[in-house]
C-alpha cells in the first residue's frame, strides 16, 4: 500500500508561505487588473475609480493611467492640471511615458493651474506617501525590536485518513503566536489548499510543538510566526524539482509588473529556506502587490507594520493597510483589526468595532473568525455585546475542528458560566486545564477561571490573551 507523508518547511523566522503553483490560483484579484479590464470595455467610471484609489497608494501605472483619463476626460471631467499633477507623480515613480505627458501639458497651463497641480503633487508625491503609508524597511532584519523566534521540536501532523485514502495532497499556511514559554497559541489558518482537509491536524500539531521564543533585551517575549505545511504522497518527488527555475521565472514576472507574481515572489523570498533571505527583502514585493490592490498583500504589509516585521513598527500605517484589505473582505485582515481593537482594556466602542469586523469575517465562512467571535461573545465585559448563547452556537458549528485546543473548551466554559450553567462550565474548564497541562502551558489563568466557576462566579475578559 502506498504510504503518505506530511511535512513542514520552515525558515529561520519560522515563516513559510505556500506552494507557489497553487497560490496563483488562490490569490485575490488585483484591482489594477480590474481597472484595466474595465477601461478596455469602455467602463470608464469604474476604471477611473479603481485607478484613482490605486494611484493614491502610489501605484505608478495607475497614476499614469489616471493622468491619461484626466487629460481625455474619461470617467471624469477633463482637467489638464490634474493630468499634469498625476503625470508628474507617476514620472517621479519611474514611469517614463508620463514624462511626455508632463512635457506636452506644462506649456498649456496658466500660473494658477500650475500652482493647483503642485498642491496635488505635494499631497500625493513620494514624500507624502512615505509619511502616510509606506513602511520604513530595515535591511537585513526580521523584526525591528527583537531577536526572532525559532523552531525547537516540531510535531509533525498525521496525514488525514480520508485524504490519504483518496490521494489528496495540499498545503496549509498558518500564522500563530509563540509565547514566552515557547508554546504556540491561537493558530490561525490564512490559506489552505484544498480547504477543509488539513487545517485541523496542522493546528493540533502546532500546539504540540516547542519553540525558542523571541528575546528582547535578554528577556523572552511573544512573537508572531508563520509556517507552511505541505502534504504529499510518498512517491511524489516533485517538491523541489525546478525550484530555482520557478523562482527565477516568478522574479521576472514580478519585475515586469504582474501583481500576483509580486505577491508570490515576496512569499518565496520570505519562506523558502534555500533562498536565505530576510523578511525585509520580501516586504518590498508585498508592498508592490499591495499598491496594485491585492488584499492578501495589503494584509501582509499591514501585519508587518503592526508587528515590526522587516520594518519599523508604525501602527497608524498598519491600520490603514489592514483596513484596505478588510474592506475587500480579506478575513485575516478583519480578524487582525478585531484583535487590535481588543488589545489592553477595550472600551465599548472598541469592542463593538471588533465585533463588526469579526461578523464580516464570519459571514464569509472563515472558521477562525467564528472561534474569535465566539470568544468575544462568551466573555466580553461589555454587557450589550456579550451573548454567551450565541457564542456556544457559533462554537458548536466548528467544535469538531477545534476539540484538540484548550481554548475551545475555555470559550464554552465561560459562555456557560455567563448564563448560569456552572455544572457545564466546570466540566469544560476542567477539560481545558487537562489539555493545557499536556501541552505544557502555563496554567495560572486556566486554574483561576476554574476556581471561579467552582464558586459559581462567572468570568469576563479576553479568552485569547494569555
Amino acid at each position: 500500500m502506498e504510504r503518505s507523508r506530511a511535512h513542514s518547511i520552515h525558515r529561520t523566522r519560522l515563516g513559510l508561505v505556500l506552494c507557489a503553483t497553487l497560490l496563483v490560483a488562490q490569490s485575490a484579484r488585483a484591482d489594477l487588473y480590474t481597472a484595466e479590464v474595465a477601461y478596455e470595455k469602455g467602463d470608464f467610471a469604474t476604471a477611473f475609480k479603481e485607478f484613482r484609489a490605486l494611484a493614491e497608494l502610489g501605484q505608478p501605472l495607475a497614476q499614469h493611467n489616471l493622468a491619461i483619463m484626466y487629460a481625455r476626460g474619461e470617467g471624469t471631467e477633463a482637467s489638464p492640471p490634474m493630468a499634469y499633477a498625476w503625470a508628474k507623480i507617476s514620472a517621479e515613480n519611474g514611469m517614463e511615458g508620463s514624462r511626455k505627458i508632463v512635457e506636452q501639458l506644462e506649456p498649456t497651463l496658466t500660473p494658477n493651474s500650475l500652482q493647483f497641480a503642485r498642491d496635488i503633487e505635494r499631497e500625493f508625491n513620494r514624500e507624502a506617501l512615505d509619511k502616510r503609508l509606506m513602511p520604513r524597511i530595515l535591511p537585513g532584519v526580521d523584526y525591528s525590536d527583537r531577536a526572532p523566534c525559532r523552531k525547537d521540536k516540531m510535531d509533525m501532523p498525521t496525514y488525514p485518513e480520508d485524504a490519504n485514502a483518496s490521494g489528496v495532497q495540499g498545503q496549509v499556511f498558518v500564522e500563530f503566536t509563540i509565547f514566552p514559554d515557547g508554546r504556540a497559541r491561537n493558530p490561525r489558518v490564512t490559506l489552505a489548499v484544498p480547504p477543509n482537509i488539513f487545517e485541523k491536524v496542522v493546528r493540533s500539531s502546532l500546539l504540540r510543538s516547542k519553540f525558542i521564543p523571541a528575546t528582547q533585551d535578554g528577556k523572552a517575549v511573544s512573537c508572531t510566526a508563520v509556517v507552511l505545511y505541505t502534504f504529499k504522497t510518498q512517491n511524489d518527488a516533485s517538491d523541489y524539482k525546478g525550484l530555482d527555475r520557478y523562482v527565477e521565472k516568478t522574479r521576472k514576472q514580478a519585475e515586469a509588473g504582474d501583481a500576483h507574481s509580486q505577491m508570490l515572489y515576496g512569499l518565496l523570498l520570505a519562506g523558502l529556506p534555500q533562498l536565505n533571505k530576510t523578511y525585509s527583502e520580501a516586504l518590498p514585493w508585498f508592498l508592490k502587490a499591495a499598491q496594485a490592490g491585492v488584499p492578501m498583500a495589503q494584509y501582509e504589509v499591514g501585519n508587518s507594520l503592526l508587528s515590526g516585521r522587516g520594518c519599523q513598527c508604525e501602527e497608524n500605517k498598519a491600520a490603514d493597510w489592514l483596513r484596505k484589505a478588510a474592506e475587500q473582505d480579506q478575513p485575516d485582515a478583519q480578524v487582525t483589526l478585531a484583535e487590535y481593537a481588543l488589545r489592553g482594556t477595550p472600551d465599548g466602542d472598541a469592542t463593538r468595532r471588533a465585533k463588526v469586523w469579526l461578523e464580516r469575517a464570519v459571514k464569509s465562512g472563515n472558521a477562525d473568525a467564528k472561534l474569535y467571535l465566539a470568544a468575544l461573545l462568551a466573555a466580553t465585559p461589555i454587557d450589550e455585546v456579550r451573548d454567551p448563547r450565541r457564542a456556544i452556537d457559533l462554537l458548536e458549528r466548528i467544535f469538531s475542528d477545534y476539540n484538540y485546543d484548550p481554548t475551545a473548551f475555555e470559550i464554552r466554559a465561560a459562555a456557560s458560566a455567563n448564563f448560569g450553567d456552572f455544572r457545564h462550565a466546570i466540566e469544560d474548564q476542567t477539560k481545558a486545564v487537562a489539555k493545557a497541562k499536556k501541552l505544557n502551558w502555563d496554567l495560572n489563568s486556566q486554574n483561576e477561571r476554574l476556581v471561579r466557576y467552582q464558586s459559581h462566579q462567572s468570568w469576563h475578559g479576553d479568552l485569547l490573551a494569555f
